[in-house]
């Protein structure tokens, strides 16, 4: 009871202290469409027959990230789940953009929330093979991940952030809206560093499993502890905290009926290591690295 109170003061501050197939990958600069072979993901992700490997906004080490491009490299390097993030635009459609503005990765400047949906779409992207691409919205996200590849959708509503909204939930009512629209096909999961965020998922669609992310600050016991009396099906602290905690925090965790995730490793070693202390699910901008070592390692 102690830690659960612990961070759910924290939450309330600033920023939140608390996871062989080839394609054909034609995208038209006008279209935003991409073309591939149409393929399921083998491993469900919420009940996987081994521990999964969740490629971090798409295979990011290989591609811009948080676009269909590293989804599909994502896809083809045998990732389980792809995860992406959700911000709300100007005109309330749900986009999939990492950062509250948009310098980092697109061509253009400015908040998300400043900006209409249409002036969002005419933001490029630069691939890494010099060509461009525009950022997603989150129907096309889910839409192209629908029946092949299981989804994480990291809410980003956080405390301390220029786009912070504290009276309402809109990246998770349109993300829950989104999957009835797109009818998705496959394993998701809604989490979030921020509990209130993850908390309004649960009321307004029960079914829908959600996850507590953790900062690096927050003791990885304290946060499984607040994401069970939360009733959370999930819980994904900060890798340090997980090696600290040791495989005992694992065991904990299914014991609650609960799973257990980690952000976030490219080191394929390290990956292996949290898989053997029972790690459920490891996030990594390299999963092809990832997958390859879970196969060597037998844990597959």
């Amino acid at each position: 009871m102690h830690a659960a109170c612990s961070i759910h003061a924290v939450s309330r501050g600033s920023r939140l202290n608390f996871a062989s197939i080839t394609l054909n990958r034609l995208r038209s600069a006008d279209s935003g469409v991409v073309n591939e072979a149409s393929v399921m993901s083998e491993r469900p992700f919420s009940q996987p027959p081994g521990p999964a490997i969740v490629a971090h906004r798409g295979a990011s080490a290989s591609e811009s990230e948080n676009t269909l491009e590293a989804f599909a490299l994502a896809l083809a390097a045998g990732a389980d789940a792809v995860e992406f993030d959700v911000r709300m635009t100007a005109d309330g459609a749900a986009v999939v953009m990492h950062d509250a503005g948009v310098e980092r990765t697109t061509d253009g400047h400015g908040l998300v929330k400043e900006l209409a949906l249409a002036e969002v779409e005419r933001l490029r992207i630069v691939l890494r093979d010099g060509s461009s691409t525009r950022v997603p919205t989150l129907e096309e996200a889910l839409h192209w991940c629908s029946g092949r590849i299981a989804v994480n959708v990291e809410i980003k509503n956080l405390p301390g952030q220029p786009d912070f909204d504290g009276e309402r939930e809109g990246a998770v009512d349109a993300t829950l809206r989104a999957l009835e629209d797109v009818a998705f096909s496959g394993e998701v999961l809604i989490f979030s560093f921020n509990p209130f965020s993850i908390a309004h998922a649960r009321r307004t669609a029960p079914h829908v499993p959600t996850g507590l992310l953790t900062e690096p600050s927050v003791d990885a016991a304290a946060a499984l502890g607040y994401a069970r009396e939360q009733g959370h099906a999930w819980v994904s602290p900060y890798l340090d905290r997980v090696r600290e905690a040791g495989p005992g925090l694992a065991a904990e965790a299914h014991a609650a009926g609960m799973r257990l995730g980690t952000w976030l490793t490219d080191d394929p070693d390290e990956a292996v290591a949290l898989m053997r202390a029972g790690v459920d699910a490891v996030a990594t901008n390299d999963p092809a690295a990832a997958v390859a070592a879970r196969a060597a390692a037998g844990l597959a």
